[in-house]
């Protein structure tokens, strides 16, 4: 590996601080330790186990992106994707509920100074905004395993419809079909066809299945769907 600038290797440095203080002190479950950070992102050369730009180009969802529209990633890990979606969009927020990959979220939008979002350290449940948003992301949090969330499903996405504008978009990734019975998918999915409609559905590359949902229209009320682009 080519030996990294200066300002760089510093941020990196950082960033590794953070995840030595994640293992000492953070309890819980961590996704992806053997490779220490889950998001890899190659604007600051960071390997992980999802590169965050490939991860975007996979989904094939940018023609839903506009500097005009404000969005939420609900479990945004250290975020690298927020910073990465904040070039597409007006304003991005994240939740994340470990503060060590929030700081290492903040600590890489300071180095890239990235002014458009912002990253909170909090579970979902306990997430407070008056914002609504044009899109939301929910991405591999059907069935999380880390043992930190008490909403049901129900309330879990009573409240992205809360927070989500009439006829917005939400990004829904489940979990890999290799580790989670698609089986098991199969209720979730009738809950979220009866309050969305589909777009699109997609199996990502060696990633996650994906489905971009819409929220009806109040002008038509249409639940219409679209064929799938991949």
């Amino acid at each position: 590996m080519a030996e990294l600038e200066p300002e760089l290797a510093e941020l990196h440095k950082k960033l590794e601080h953070h995840i030595l203080e994640q293992k000492s002190n953070w309890k819980s479950f961590v996704y992806a330790q053997q490779m220490s950070f889950y998001q890899g992102f190659d604007e600051i050369k960071l390997p992980g186990c999802r590169p965050t730009e490939q991860r975007l180009e996979r989904y094939d969802i940018k023609k839903y992106l506009t500097t005009e529209k404000v969005a939420l990633d609900i479990g945004c890990n250290c975020g690298f994707l927020v910073l990465h979606l904040s070039k597409f969009l007006k304003h991005v927020d994240g939740v994340e509920i470990n503060p060590y990959l929030v700081n290492i979220g903040k600590d890489t939008q300071e180095f890239l100074n990235i002014n458009n979002v912002d990253l909170h350290p909090s579970r979902f449940e306990d997430f407070k905004t008056t914002k609504k948003f044009d899109i939301i992301f929910s991405l591999a949090n059907d069935d999380t395993i880390d043992g930190n969330t008490e909403f049901t499903f129900d309330e879990y996405i009573k409240k992205i419809q809360g927070l989500l504008n009439e006829g917005g978009h939400l990004m829904w990734e489940t979990i890999s079909p290799d580790t989670y019975d698609p089986e098991l998918f199969k209720p979730k999915r009738l809950i979220l066809e009866k309050k969305f409609t589909l777009l699109e559905e997609k199996m990502v590359k060696s990633e996650y299945p994906c489905l971009l949902y819409t929220s009806p229209s109040p002008r038509d009320g249409l639940l219409s769907r679209m064929p799938s682009s991949a």
